[in-house]
């Protein structure tokens, strides 16, 4: 009887230590945060998004820690899932970043870098930032629905350098962020 009893008493005090232990001591993300302490999410519990798309985005970014890493998604299974969901009202899956198709990092760096920048003008969707030094050389991200296109023009480059198209919503929501960003950089 005595051994069972010993045994009963081991069981009960790791059994203690296993449900008392710290939340993130037994499911840490490669942050320590546990998922639903992050938020990048959030933005699909608004009220109109299709339903299914807040718990995937956790599974898909906030689990995996995809807001906060530079890494490849180790299962794409569940953003294909989250996109057939997805209507066209819908976000995009959150942090997955789209790249602006009309600059590059360099080019936007070019603009802002240098603190030189003259102007920021515009309004909440549609944005550009300008440098009149010295030539002009500008960048502009109209996320207007409907409206959604980016203009790169650089005068200081030979041949100068000119873009101007049309590009989806997504896109034009990260030309918009990468110029916000650039404005912001300048104090402008």
């Amino acid at each position: 009887m005595k051994h069972i009893s010993v045994f009963g008493w081991i069981a009960a005090v790791v059994l203690t230590a296993l449900t008392t232990m710290n939340g993130n001591a037994l499911a840490q993300t490669p942050d320590g945060d546990t998922p639903a302490n992050e938020g990048v999410c959030n933005v699909l519990q608004a009220p109109g998004v299709s339903p299914g798309l807040y718990g995937l985005c956790v599974a898909y970014c906030e689990a995996q820690d995809l807001d906060t890493f530079d890494k490849a998604p180790p299962n794409n299974k569940i953003l294909a899932n989250y996109n057939k969901r997805k209507q066209t009202s819908d976000p995009a899956m959150p942090c997955v970043k789209v790249p602006c198709p009309c600059w590059t990092s360099d080019e936007m760096a070019s603009i802002s870098g240098d603190s030189t920048a003259a102007a920021c003008n515009g309004s909440t969707n549609k944005l550009q930032i300008i440098d009149i030094a010295p030539r002009s050389h500008f960048a502009e991200a109209n996320a207007n629905a409907g409206e959604e296109r980016c203009r790169y023009i650089d005068l200081n480059t030979a041949p100068a350098t000119l873009r101007n198209f049309g590009i989806t919503p997504d896109q034009a929501q990260s030309c918009l962020a990468d110029v916000q960003n650039a404005c912001a950089s300048t104090g402008l």
